[in-house]
């Protein structure tokens, strides 16, 4: 039975440029064959549930032995014990064998788009729809030839409103913990492609965790908030 939500906002922001690549039916002349996904409305980029959730529950499987091991057990595909922390945070996925439900999943991840201060930053003519065009060689280590080629990134400073929502049910531990320590192992990783080569550092600002208790749905009380901080490290001390 459902217990309370917390809720985590605030702001991603770019440490360096930013590459989650999207798709594209044409290159156009002096453009990039490598480009960023954006939305279909606004055409400006954006930071997708998705790759910030996926990105958060690889970080817990690397972080947390017994998920570890769960995906070496799976050959590589998600963790799937559901005595896992993984498995707890982000569930286990419903298959044509599977008779009982086991962990739905505790984490949803919205869409994060870009604040009102970005959009006016990315009003530069040296940026392309809120993007810039990052140039780099490829070299032949035989004979030093040289294949150009350009990505396309969002600009470091560029800002992103982040919302992850945490539910917790009657029997449940208060693994919110976990997560949050993954978004402190995602501020020393980094988020999209490319991060080998210095792209997608992110830091998380204006985090403002809360709490919606069932009370909170049921009769329009005020959620209580918990912390506000622009150090994740703070929020961790604060639920911890």
């Amino acid at each position: 039975m459902f217990s309370k939500n917390y809720i985590i906002q605030g702001k991603i922001v770019c440490q360096t440029g930013l590459h989650i690549g999207g798709s594209s039916d044409a290159i156009d002349i002096g453009g990039s064959d490598n480009v960023i996904i954006r939305d279909s409305v606004t055409g400006n980029p954006y930071i997708p549930g998705s790759s910030l959730k996926g990105k958060l529950r690889f970080l817990t499987e690397l972080n947390d032995k017994m998920s570890a091991q769960s995906v070496i057990d799976n050959k590589g595909k998600p963790a799937d014990d559901p005595n896992c922390i993984a498995s707890k945070l982000f569930g286990i996925s419903a298959d044509d064998k599977q008779t009982e439900l086991k962990f739905p999943t505790r984490t949803i991840v919205r869409d994060s788009y870009p604040d009102e201060e970005t959009l006016e930053l990315w009003n530069n003519e040296s940026l392309i729809s809120g993007a810039e065009l990052k140039y780099e060689n490829n070299i032949n280590r035989i004979n030093s030839s040289a294949t150009p080629r350009n990505i396309e990134r969002v600009p470091k400073g560029s800002k992103f409103d982040f919302e992850i929502v945490f539910s917790v049910y009657e029997g449940d531990d208060e693994n919110i913990s976990y997560l949050l320590d993954a978004m402190r192992l995602l501020e020393d990783n980094y988020l999209g492609g490319s991060g080998s080569r210095g792209f997608g550092q992110i830091k998380f600002e204006n985090i403002k965790l809360s709490k919606r208790t069932a009370e909170y749905y049921k009769e329009n009380n005020s959620e209580e908030v918990i912390i506000e901080s622009d150090d994740i490290n703070d929020v961790i001390s604060a639920i911890k």
